[in-house]
This record gives structure tokens, sequence and C-alpha cells, in this order.
């Protein structure tokens, strides 16, 4: 019986190590952008220690190898894990920005800033994909083309006071409070550096 439990724990400690060594090959490939190579090497470590850092992982080398679709599945393992979702949102928001499909991208860069407000990347690329959103918009517009949800002419905003529709997110106030969050903390921040001033 304890061979039988000696041999289980060392074939557990054998995937442990084999998955790491995995991973750091797979992180080495992706360092020099050899990004199938880096999936399939991060592929070998899910198989061998399945996780939500592995997952992460394989997902975001798919999806720089140019398989995107899989790559954003596969990081939803890693959205699950509260200590990766921002990072995972991120990450699928930027290959569904790249893909043009600017709805998703939106979404999720907007849930990554919910999972992490100060998530500086998210909020720059939410900014670009609501412009590049807005840009489609405005070119349908003068064209008299539908746009993305079949439209040709954009909706209104929501008149002062009036509320939006139970579900649908106010990215601009959402965009708004991230912003000022960012304000009050350079503020704070340059408020520490003065007070440890002495002398002039």
């Amino acid at each position: 019986m304890r061979t039988i439990a000696a041999l289980l724990v060392l074939t557990s400690l054998w995937g442990e190590m084999s998955s790491r060594i995995a991973s750091a090959r797979g992180a080495r490939a992706f360092e020099r952008k050899e990004y199938a190579q880096a999936a399939k090497e991060f592929r070998r470590a899910l198989e061998l220690v399945p996780s939500a850092q592995n997952a992460f992982n394989l997902g975001t080398a798919e999806i720089a190898a140019g398989q995107r679709e899989q790559g954003s599945a596969t990081l939803a393992a890693a959205i699950k894990d509260p200590a990766l979702r921002a990072d995972a949102l991120y990450n699928r928001g930027n290959s569904a920005l790249a893909s043009k499909a600017l709805d998703h991208a939106i979404r999720d860069y907007a849930d990554a800033l919910r999972a992490n407000p100060n998530h500086a990347a998210a909020k720059r690329n939410l900014e670009i994909a609501l412009q590049r959103q807005e840009q489609q918009r405005r070119n349908a517009s003068a064209s008299g083309q539908p746009n993305q949800q079949g439209r040709s002419q954009p909706q209104p905003a929501p008149a002062q006071g009036q509320q939006k529709p139970k579900g649908q997110i106010d990215l601009e106030a959402l965009l708004r409070s991230v912003q000022q969050q960012e304000a009050d903390e350079l503020r704070r921040m340059k408020g520490k550096a003065g007070e440890a001033r002495v002398g002039w």
C-alpha cells in the first residue's frame, strides 16, 4: 500500500515539474515572439496541470499566434480566477479589438476595469475602442450605410436624468470614474512627495 501511495506522489510531482518546465519553455518562446511554439508548450503545461495560470498563458499565446477565437475561449478559464480576471479580460479585449469586434472589445475592457479600476492599459484601450466605434458610426451616418447593429443612424443618448435600459452599461460614466480615480491618485502621490520634502 505504501508503494502505491509513494508512486502516486512521485507521479504527481513529476507532472508538476514537467508542467513547470513546459511553462518555462513557453515563456522563453513567447519572449522570442515564437508564439506558435509558446502555445504548444503552454498547451502541454495545461494538459499536465490544469490551472487558471496555465490557461491564461495558453490563451494569450494562442491569441498572439493568430488563433484569436481559440485563445479567447481558452482565456475563459482564467477569467474565473479573481487574480487573473482583469488581465485575462484585457487580453481577450485585445483580441476582439484586433478583429474589429468593437462591441466585444468594449465589453471586455469595461469588465477588466470593473475587476481592476487601476488597469491603465485597459482604460487606454477602452478609449481607443470607443473612439473607433464612434468613428464607425460617423462614417456609417455620412455614407447612409447601416452600422454594425444594422441602424443607419446612431441612437441618441438618453436625456439627462433618463435611465438607461436595464443591463446596458454606461461606458462613458465608467471611463469618467476611472479617469477621476486616476487623477485623485496622481494628486495624492504629488501631495505625499511634497510632504516628504524638507528644507527649501
